[in-house]
Formats: structure tokens, C-alpha cells, sequence
């Protein structure tokens, strides 16, 4: 099964290639979960973005913050962002709602940003939505839109449509890889993300 889904992954990879080739990048990215209880942890998550596939324009975000289960299907998050390479910080908060539709696991998101780019302060709202489709007991593919909005500018910032295959490593791993559509209001971009997650319960 990991086999199949690795050859859809290199097919999608080359066809974009073929389409796209001088707007592709690639995001590698770390998550680790450190569980207090079972409804309250620690999230912290390193990006390291390439916006071409020769790793000359690069940026690393980091997020640091906590998640609480206010309900078995309603979380809450907050916490805080940089950017380096465009000298930007932030707080966050973000609240998450999943439900099940038969086996498809749907969940809304919403974020709230309060984005410092250097001396400029911007609000920006995030709404999100994805469908969970498991495959076999430890894999899943996720598709994801999610729309950035600001108050400041035009009012739509970007657009990310990702579609990824996770497997269930162990009970603390799991690995992500997949492909996003990055669309701003003079730009598009192909994406190739791989993530690892990491759970450790204390």
C-alpha cells in the first residue's frame, strides 16, 4: 500500500514538473506535539521553505504555542510565529471544529494572525477546510483549501489547495508528503511538502 501511494506521489511530481517547472518548490517540515494531559499540549513546528527547487530563496518559520480540547471535536489554539527573512512575528489563535460524514473526517479551521512585517502591523483571517479520507488503517489522504484574507491592500492575500498522503509510522510518527497549489494575486505556485509529526506524551 505505502508503495502505490509513493508511485501516485512521484507521478504527480514529474506531471507538475512538466507544467510548472520555474514555479516549484518545496516545504520540509517538523511538527512535535508535547501532550500535558489528554486535552491540553505543547505545539511547536519548523518550516523550511524553498520557493525553487536549487534552494536559493529559502525562509524558516517557527511556531511555538499551546492546544486545548474544549470538546472531543472542538480545539483551540494560540501562540506565536517569525519569519526571518521577512522580518516578521506574530501572535496567533486558531480554533478548529472536525465532524464525521460516514468515513470522511471534515474539519473547519479559522486563524487569526496579528502580523508584525517589520515596522507594519497587519491583521490576517485564514478559513480552512479538510477532508480526511482514510485509506487502510494507518494511511490517509487529506485534501485541503484554505483562504488567507487581510486588512490591509486587497483584501484576498493567497490560496492553498494540498492534497497529502499520511502514514502512521508508530504511535508517536507519522509522515506526510504531498503536493500544494500556492496562488496569490500575481502569482502561482507548485509546492512539494513532506512533514514529519511527533507526538511524545508526558
Amino acid at each position: 500500500m505505502i508503495l502505490k501511494h509513493n508511485v501516485l506521489f512521484l507521478f504527480l511530481i514529474f506531471s507538475t514538473l512538466t507544467v510548472a517547472q520555474n514555479d516549484i518548490g518545496s516545504w520540509l517540515i517538523y511538527k512535535n506535539k508535547l501532550k500535558l494531559n489528554s486535552k491540553t499540549s505543547i505545539d511547536t513546528q519548523y518550516q523550511h521553505r524553498s520557493f525553487t527547487l536549487d534552494f536559493e530563496e529559502d525562509q524558516a518559520l517557527i511556531t511555538a504555542g499551546m492546544s486545548h480540547a474544549l470538546l472531543e471535536n472542538l480545539t483551540v489554539s494560540a501562540g506565536y510565529r517569525k519569519i526571518g527573512a521577512l522580518s516578521e512575528n506574530g501572535m496567533y489563535q486558531k480554533i478548529a471544529f472536525s465532524t464525521q460524514l460516514h468515513k470522511v473526517k471534515l474539519i473547519n479551521s479559522f486563524f487569526l494572525e496579528e502580523r508584525w512585517i517589520g515596522d507594519n502591523f497587519q491583521l490576517r483571517y485564514r478559513f480552512g477546510l479538510t477532508a480526511k479520507i482514510p485509506l487502510s488503517t494507518k494511511t490517509a489522504l487529506s485534501l485541503t483549501e484554505e483562504v488567507f484574507l487581510q486588512n490591509s491592500g486587497t483584501s484576498f492575500n493567497q490560496n492553498r489547495v494540498t492534497a497529502q498522503v499520511s502514514h502512521k509510522l508508530s504511535d508517536a510518527l507519522q509522515l506526510n508528503s504531498g503536493i500544494m497549489h500556492w496562488q496569490f494575486p500575481n502569482l502561482k505556485r507548485w509546492v512539494f511538502l513532506l512533514s514529519l509529526s511527533h507526538t511524545i506524551s508526558i
